[in-house]
């Protein structure tokens, strides 16, 4: 039961980051669809992959983030995204290339899971208890130039939760201010922890590999069969990724993850708080302009492309330059 708090703490976190910023979950808290599936779905995947991070002693952020890309497959055999396009949509936004979505590829497995879903609720968990992976220590460090891009960057995910939400301040703030409120009631359960702390044993993660094996076989069967391909280079583009990415962190070195408490000149709670502040008042801000928030989006969802495609480019460069 000491797992618990922990593990709802980070598993929370991964719902603000990927489901509330994008928009795409409102109220998920009183929902039964997002409690059952949404919850449980990200929770499993970073649980999962966290702990196969840290058991391979490769939890370095451009290990972690190839991890993260083995994540965001999921949006290929679960909800198809991949193959045909957001949910409700036509098919991919671009068109496709090799099968998949030219901009929902890079965009979910390039950007979003791995840095959103992934990466960013492990970093924050670390600032929350205070205690942090050394190597995770460079960006935390606070400068004038990261702060202005972290604002910049909740500009634009305020047009996200703004237009997820219908422009309707009173949902956004409920979306937003409700899963707040939990991630401080789990906060204040995991002080004295940290990412040790959800590292789980054989059984677990054996329900785990259980759960997420229903989880994908059942979702490719019967949700949304309309949207599997019938071809085969659909499929073939999104296993040559997973091969690439676990080739990847297989030929990464090993290195032992340790804590350290969070220095003074590192990004903490307090500054997590300040940020979500700002966040707030710039989704109301933006959801009384939606003509200007729709503009913005736009332009920060096609950034995400490139960003995404550099970022994965210049990591899997690294990586193999390392090995």
């Amino acid at each position: 039961m000491r797992k618990l708090a922990p593990v709802l703490l980070i598993g929370t976190l991964s719902m603000l980051f990927a489901e509330v910023f994008s928009g795409a979950s409102q109220m998920w808290y009183v929902s039964g669809w997002g409690l059952l599936i949404t919850f449980p779905l990200y929770s499993a995947h970073l649980l999962f992959f966290l702990n196969i991070a840290m058991k391979l002693r490769k939890t370095s952020l451009s290990q972690l983030y190839l991890f993260g890309v083995i994540f965001g497959l999921y949006e290929s055999w679960i909800t198809k995204v991949l193959w045909a396009g957001y949910i409700e949509s036509q098919g991919p936004a671009m068109g496709t290339l090799f099968g998949v979505g030219i901009s929902e590829f890079p965009v979910l497995v390039f950007f979003w899971h791995p840095i959103m879903s992934f990466i960013l609720p492990i970093i924050v968990f670390e600032i929350l208890t205070g205690k942090v992976i050394r190597d995770h220590q460079w960006i935390l460090r606070k400068t004038a130039k990261k702060t202005i891009l972290i604002t910049l960057f909740l500009i634009s995910i305020a047009t996200f939760i703004a237009n997820g939400n219908n422009y309707s301040p009173v949902s956004s703030d409920l979306s937003l201010i409700g899963t707040l409120l939990i991630i401080y009631l789990l906060y204040r359960l995991t002080k004295d922890m940290d990412l040790r702390s959800i590292e789980l044993h054989r059984k677990s993660i054996t329900v785990l590999i259980i759960y997420l094996f229903l989880l994908y076989a059942v979702s490719f069967f019967y949700l949304l069969p309309e949207r599997k391909p019938v071809t085969v280079l659909p499929y073939l583009t999104v296993i040559s990724f997973y091969i690439i990415s676990i080739v990847l962190i297989l030929k990464s070195k090993k290195k032992q993850a340790e804590m350290e408490i969070l220095k003074e000149n590192l990004y903490s709670g307090k500054d997590f708080l300040k940020f979500m502040i700002i966040l707030i008042l710039l989704v109301n801000i933006l959801s009384l302009v939606p003509e200007i928030s729709s503009v913005i989006l736009m332009i920060t969802y096609i950034s995400f492309i490139f960003v995404g495609t550099v970022t994965f480019t210049v990591t899997a460069y690294r990586n193999i330059r390392r090995s």
